[in-house]
C-alpha cells in the first residue's frame, strides 16, 4: 500500500460515483448524461451572513464549522443516516483490551498539508476538544494513551460509548499545533484563505475521497441582503435565507437541508434574578418562532405566555461580526422588550463577547450552539457545555431526569435557553443538486456534482 496516499474506502461520496449513470442522467444533458460519466470540477460561489476567515471544529459556537466543518475535517469514526457507526480515519470500529479500548488508524491517511496522521495527533485533537467544551462528552472515552504510531488505547471500558463519543464533528481530528486561522484537515476539501473569504478546494489527499468539485468561494456578507441581491443577480451560486433580494431570481427554487445547530439565549450575573436557571428558556419559550422563521430558524413548539424581559432596561450582546446574528438579536430583542423594561442589542467584537462570557459580566446575549451529534443527549450536552463547561461536563455525565427529552426540558436547568433550531436553507438553481451531509443533515459540499454549465 503506497504511503503516498491515503486509501480510498467506499463512503458515501464514492457510492454517488458508482451511482454516476442515475444521477448524471437526471441532471446532465447531451452525450456527458447518456454516457454516464459525471463531471469533475465547477466552481462554487455564495456569500454567508457569518465570519468565515477562521474554522475551528472543537469550537461549541463556530457558525464556519456549523456548516462548512465536514468539508474540512473528519472524525474518527462517522454516523450514517440510519444511526450505523462505521470507520472514517480509524481502521475499524473500536475492539476492547484487557487496557480498555484500542483504536487504529488506518494508514497512510495524510492531512490536506501533507503531513501524514498519526496517533499523536489523535491524542492532541482529542486533548483540544476537551478543553473546548467537549470533556463530558468525551468521558466515556476515558484517558487517551499512545500505543504506537497508529495506535492509541482509551481508558473507557464500552467500545461502542467510545465510539458514538469519537463521531461527534466537536471531537474532529486535526493536526498538532492546529490554528483555526490555517484549517488543516482530511476533509474533501482543503482551506484557503483570501483577506476574509475563504477558498475551498479540492483535496486530493482526502481521506474520504476528494470533492467532486474544484473549488467553493465563500466570502462574508456585510449584511443579509448582501447574500440575496449576490444570488438574484447570478453572481452566486447559492441564496441564502431567500431566493432573491427584490424578486426571487429567475428559475430558483427553495431548499432546507435541516437543522444544523440551536441559536441560543443567554443570562448573565448582570441581570440579577433574571440571570438565574431557568429564566433564559423562559424567556425564549416566549417567543413565537414564526417571528424568526426569514433568519433560517424554526420551532415547532407552541408559544408559552411570557411577559417578556422584566428587569431593567439592559443590553444584549451579540457578536458584530455576524449579520445574522444581528439580525436575530434585533429580533429577539423587539419580542422580549416591554415599557420600562427594554432591552438594546450590542454588536461587540468577538473577543469583548467571549470574556463577557467567561466572567459573566453582562445581563443577556445571543449565541450558537452545535450539537455534539442528533441525539437528545448530544444536543443537553452542548448546551451545559455553553452554559457553563465545568457543571456542563458534570450534567452531561449525570443528566437530571428527563433533560435530554428536549431542549425546552434542559434550558430550565441552565443560563441558557434553546431559541430555535437553525436550518442550512434558501436558494438554488434546479441544475445544482445537494447531497445530504452526514447525518442525513445539512450538504456535503465535497458530493456537490456540477453540470456542463458550471464545469471549468
Amino acid at each position: 500500500m503506497s504511503a503516498e496516499r491515503a486509501p480510498l474506502r467506499p463512503t458515501r461520496r464514492q457510492a454517488l460515483v458508482a451511482g454516476g449513470l442515475l444521477v448524471a442522467g437526471a441532471l446532465l444533458p447531451g452525450r456527458a448524461g447518456a454516457r454516464g460519466r459525471i463531471p469533475l470540477g465547477g466552481r462554487l460561489s455564495l456569500h454567508v451572513p457569518w465570519p468565515v476567515a477562521a474554522v475551528d471544529p472543537h469550537r461549541l459556537d463556530d457558525a464556519a464549522a456549523l456548516f462548512f466543518g465536514a468539508c474540512l475535517f473528519d472524525s474518527l469514526y462517522a454516523v450514517d443516516a440510519a444511526g450505523a457507526l462505521t470507520p472514517a480515519l480509524a481502521a475499524a470500529l473500536p475492539e476492547p483490551s484487557a487496557e480498555g479500548t484500542r483504536v487504529t488508524l488506518r494508514e497512510g491517511v495524510r492531512f490536506a498539508s501533507g503531513r501524514h496522521l498519526t496517533a499523536r495527533d489523535v491524542a492532541k485533537a482529542i486533548g483540544r476538544a476537551r478543553s473546548f467544551g467537549a470533556r463530558g462528552w468525551l468521558d466515556p472515552v476515558g484517558a487517551v494513551r499512545i500505543a504506537g504510531p497508529l495506535s492509541l488505547v482509551f481508558a473507557g471500558r464500552s467500545a461502542e460509548r467510545a465510539a458514538r463519543a469519537l463521531a461527534s464533528p466537536l471531537a474532529a481530528i486535526v493536526p498538532d499545533g492546529f490554528s483555526p486561522d490555517r484549517p488543516d484537515g482530511t476533509g474533501p476539501f482543503t482551506a484557503q484563505r483570501d483577506g476574509e473569504t475563504l477558498v475551498l478546494t479540492r483535496n486530493r489527499l482526502a481521506a474520504e475521497g476528494p470533492s467532486f468539485l474544484e473549488r467553493v468561494t465563500v466570502a462574508p456578507a456585510a449584511d443579509l441582503a448582501a447574500s440575496l441581491r449576490a444570488f438574484e443577480s447570478g453572481e452566486d451560486d447559492l441564496g441564502w435565507l431567500g431566493l432573491g433580494l427584490h424578486e426571487p431570481r429567475r428559475g430558483a427554487v427553495p431548499f432546507d437541508a435541516g437543522a444544523v445547530g440551536w441559536a441560543l439565549l443567554r443570562t448573565g450575573d448582570q441581570a440579577g434574578r433574571w440571570g438565574l436557571p431557568g429564566v433564559a428558556q423562559r424567556l425564549a419559550d416566549g417567543i413565537d418562532p414564526s417571528n424568526l422563521a426569514q433568519l433560517g430558524v424554526r420551532g415547532d413548539r407552541a408559544v408559552e405566555p411570557s411577559d417578556g424581559w422584566g428587569g431593567p432596561p439592559a443590553s444584549l450582546l451579540v457578536r458584530a461580526d455576524s449579520p445574522w446574528l444581528v439580525e436575530l438579536g434585533r429580533a429577539v430583542a423587539v419580542a422580549l422588550s416591554r415599557p420600562g423594561h427594554e432591552l438594546t442589542l450590542r454588536a461587540v467584537a468577538p473577543a469583548e463577547l467571549a470574556a463577557a462570557r467567561a466572567s459573566r459580566a453582562y445581563e443577556l446575549a445571543l449565541d450558537l450552539a452545535r450539537p455534539f451529534d442528533r441525539s437528545p443527549a448530544g444536543l443537553f450536552a452542548a448546551l451545559a457545555a455553553a452554559d457553563d463547561p465545568v457543571r456542563g461536563a458534570e450534567l452531561a455525565l449525570h443528566p437530571p431526569l428527563g433533560a435530554g427529552a428536549a431542549p425546552r426540558v434542559a434550558g430550565r436547568l441552565l443560563r441558557v435557553g434553546a431559541l430555535a433550531e437553525v436550518h442550512l436553507e434558501g436558494g438554488r438553481m434546479p441544475d445544482l443538486t445537494l447531497p445530504p451531509g452526514p447525518g442525513g443533515v445539512g450538504v456535503d459540499f465535497g458530493a456537490i456534482i456540477s453540470p456542463p454549465s458550471r464545469v471549468l
